[in-house]
């Protein structure tokens, strides 16, 4: 809730990391899932040689994988963000929000699940 990663082994990050609802429900949907250190050159040559229907994901839940973020971010190679908001706070650690692009973006969907966890869904905004 406050923009901070939480702990790796916090219980309401292992639902979204496990849980049917949490980011498995993206991986099955995906084409191919993008990891840390992925080339940001070779995914730009890629995502224009595939149909508009190969969808890449990334799991952005760590330190090391903010780095990603950040790259998908400058390239502005995101066109959808799915943020799940856990409902704790940190107060320290490693900060995610000042890392996430600087778009305009409508919110498309959210749901609340009966753990208190929220997912918002937010798409690239034509305007």
């Amino acid at each position: 809730m406050d923009g901070y990663l939480p702990d790796p082994n916090e219980e309401l990050l292992q639902w979204v990391k496990t849980d049917s609802q949490g980011f498995p429900f993206w991986h099955e949907r995906s084409t191919f899932t993008l990891f840390p250190g992925y080339p940001m050159l070779d995914l730009i040559c890629e995502k224009d040689e595939k149909p508009d229907s190969f969808t890449f994901t990334s799991e952005i839940s760590d330190p090391k994988s903010l780095d990603l973020l950040h790259g998908l971010s400058i390239y502005h190679l995101i066109d959808e963000i799915i943020i799940y908001i856990l409902p704790l706070t940190t107060g320290n650690g490693t900060d995610c929000l000042h890392r996430l692009p600087v778009n305009r973006w409508k919110l498309y969907r959210t749901v609340a699940f009966k753990n208190g966890i929220v997912r918002l869904i937010y798409r690239k905004s034509s305007r």
